[in-house]
């Protein structure tokens, strides 16, 4: 009987990280005719409004948010904010034009100038590229006239994904008359998430901060749940599911009496989501033929697919030295960011490092205001089943629910959450028998028995591979050879002889 090959093309979808870069967004902010004494504190935000993949560059454009509070000549508190829209081509070597490409954007850094009337701001953005991936191998599916190896490829799929928007409300009664709003932010994390049919449903919470001026400085912070159906068209109860969040809009409004504010917000967020799918698949992993001689030639294709979302959080304090004396209270506590230097998986569990920057506004014994910008490095673990060795991490880190206090004579403690989103991704592997040669024919085995002695590491695959007789008919003439063979067992195999 001739050898009878046929082979099938199998598609691989996945993403995988198109490249990193990092922006300076610079802008100067006229703060008052007054001048500039002092700057108490600046923080900010950033957005991705649009990415578009060009030749081995990717041109994102990015929303950046300034704001900063200061003291005028005359010693008033004062706010100032500034909005920059950033165009800029970043390299990218992994990306061709035309490729689907999403981005991630985090503030790394940020520093301010008093110049004159202006305050002068640079801040530095972190940004990573993710892409969109397609990989075809054309595998052989069948062989006529041979004995073939079959096994179960089981691996994770880009499906699809969608993108969706939702709104938070809060609402603050402050008990007093707010002369003004000198600072505002949020942010905002999913802790879970789970595909359904045609919806994701997800878990999160959002972080409100809010610094006013009530005779002198106020701050106020809120921690939202929500629960909310993402629609997003094709998810299935099955799927594995990972989304980033970002803040599009923050808007406040000040209602109630004169003497008693109320301060309503509304936070906009969109979440982007990305499907994958459990895919299983019967490839030829090996192929042998008592006819003929085989060239087989293999392929191999390995990507990184997420096992799904983790959310984990730590309490983390720290202290700081004061170099002026009389420091009675704190006033406001701003985070600025919570930089992630470093995260891997070990043995079942996450571990985190990193920095996270937290602008500490103080009142001293005699009435007068200052600040300090206290830096605390961090490293925990979470646990997380998937976190194997060998497994990749990525994640996005917040700083929450801020508490400072004056711990003694010169030094300040600041005990705030670090809050990571988490996804972590295990190795997938597309293999098998890409394509087959049939070479010149083999020769009848006209040995009555064949006596096989089995070395250090074979298989009975090995074995029968080596007796051009198949697995089943081994173990037929050997009883227990189908529960596995060690070395120097002797194969014992009759052949018909005409």
């Amino acid at each position: 009987m001739a050898i009878q090959i046929s082979e099938n093309d199998v598609t691989v979808k996945y993403t995988e990280q198109a490249g990193k870069g990092q922006l300076a967004a610079e802008c100067s902010i006229d703060a008052s005719a007054g001048g500039v004494s002092k700057i108490y504190c600046v923080n900010g935000g950033c957005g991705v409004k649009s990415v578009q993949a060009q030749d081995k560059a990717v041109r994102v454009v990015l929303e950046v948010t300034t704001r900063v509070v200061y003291a005028d000549a005359a010693g008033a508190v004062a706010s100032a904010d500034y909005v920059t829209e950033i165009t800029e081509a970043v390299a990218a070597p992994e990306v061709a034009e035309g490729m689907s490409v999403s981005a991630k954007a985090c503030l790394s850094d940020i520093q301010s100038e008093a110049v004159g009337s202006s305050i002068k701001v640079q801040a530095v953005i972190d940004l990573e590229f993710e892409s969109e991936c397609e990989y075809t191998a054309s595998l052989v599916e069948d062989v006529q006239g041979a004995v073939t190896r079959v096994a179960e490829c089981e691996r994770t799929e880009l499906k699809g994904g969608g993108s969706d928007s939702f709104t938070v409300t809060e609402e603050y009664e402050s008990g007093c008359a707010i002369g003004k709003i000198l600072d505002y932010g949020a942010q905002v994390f999913f802790t879970a998430l789970r595909a359904e049919e045609g919806s994701v449903y997800a878990e999160g919470e959002v972080w409100i901060r809010l610094v006013y001026d009530d005779n002198g400085i106020c701050s106020k912070q809120f921690t939202h749940p929500f629960a909310e159906q993402l629609m997003i068209s094709g998810a299935c109860a099955d799927d594995v599911v990972t989304a980033n969040a970002q803040i599009k809009s923050f808007s406040i409004l000040l209602t109630g009496s004169a003497e008693e504010n109320v301060v309503q917000m509304e936070v906009a967020v969109e979440a982007e989501v990305k499907l994958f799918e459990k895919v299983k698949t019967q490839v030829i992993t090996d192929v042998f033929s008592p006819l003929a001689e085989l060239e087989v030639s293999r392929t191999e294709k390995e990507y990184y697919a997420p096992e799904g979302m983790r959310f984990a959080c730590k309490r983390v304090c720290g202290t700081a030295e004061v170099q002026e004396e009389g420091v009675r209270r704190i006033l406001a506590s701003v985070p600025s960011f919570g930089g992630l230097t470093n995260l891997y998986c070990s043995g079942g569990r996450l571990v985190a490092e990193g920095v996270m920057n937290v602008c500490q506004i103080y009142e001293k014994d005699d009435g007068a205001v200052g600040s300090l910008c206290v830096e605390i490095p961090y490293s925990f673990s979470a646990d997380a089943k998937e976190a194997e060795d060998g497994c990749l991490a990525k994640a996005v880190a917040a700083v929450t629910d801020v508490v400072s206090r004056v711990r003694r004579e010169g030094e300040i403690e600041v005990c705030a959450n670090v809050a990571l989103q988490a996804v972590i991704y295990r190795k997938n592997v597309l293999s098998g028998v890409a394509h087959i040669e049939v070479g010149q024919e083999r020769e009848a085995d006209d040995a009555g028995i064949s006596v096989y002695v089995v070395e250090e590491g074979e298989t009975l695959w090995d074995a029968a591979k080596a007796l051009n007789i198949s697995e089943r008919d081994i173990a037929a003439q050997n009883p227990g050879a189908e529960k596995g063979i060690k070395a120097g067992d002797k194969l014992i195999v009759f052949r018909c002889v005409s």
